[in-house]
């Protein structure tokens, strides 16, 4: 059986196979247990002979209940799509970034595609804000943190939860409860 990757996937081993890659029997790639037996699909893969395509619509129905979309779909609707998705990708070059975050994964997939990233490289993140100042009194750590305060060298542990408790001039358990519950007469 032979799959083609419809978006990326990473081995157990770690290593990052792209979206085209061939894998299965013939190909660098074997789709197979470490016992020999053939491994399932996942749904982002196309099947490439009648048995894998088959394997294909059999995880397509488990998860989704229906076949995979792109059987059902005539050529007309495929091309469209793909033409729609080409006139969405010039937009997006020609467009300035709307925020920090679209602009740091723009400069992210440029590095990406000069090559200036690494195998193991991770999504761009947001820088986080330098601390310009120590915390104000509102940014005080609270008396849970680790730095709560000490007396005598010991912790003061963080107060329980309230409870409320009883007059002291009431006794809370009745002195005769039978009597009390149970009149007589």
């Amino acid at each position: 059986m032979k799959y083609k990757l419809l978006g990326p996937h990473v081995l157990s081993g770690g290593e990052r196979l792209e979206e085209g890659t061939e894998v299965g029997d013939d190909t660098g790639y074997p789709w197979k247990y470490p016992d020999g037996k053939d491994m399932d699909p996942t749904p982002q893969m196309e099947g490439l002979d009648d048995q894998s395509r088959e394997k294909v619509r059999e995880v397509h129905r488990k998860l989704y209940g229906i076949g995979p979309q792109w059987e059902n779909q005539n050529e007309e609707v495929v091309k469209a799509r793909e033409k729609e998705a080409e006139e969405q990708k010039k937009l997006d070059e020609s467009s300035e970034p709307v925020s920090p975050q679209q602009r740091a994964e723009r400069k992210w997939e440029e590095e990406d595609r000069e090559g200036k990233r690494g195998e193991a490289s991770i999504a761009p993140t947001i820088p986080p804000r330098p601390v310009t100042n120590p915390p104000g009194a509102a940014r005080q750590p609270s008396h849970t943190s680790v730095a709560s305060p000490t007396r005598g060298g010991s912790t003061t542990p963080a107060p329980g939860p309230a409870t409320p408790k009883p007059p002291k001039d009431e006794d809370i358990r009745p002195s005769k409860p039978n009597e009390e519950q149970y009149p007589k007469g």
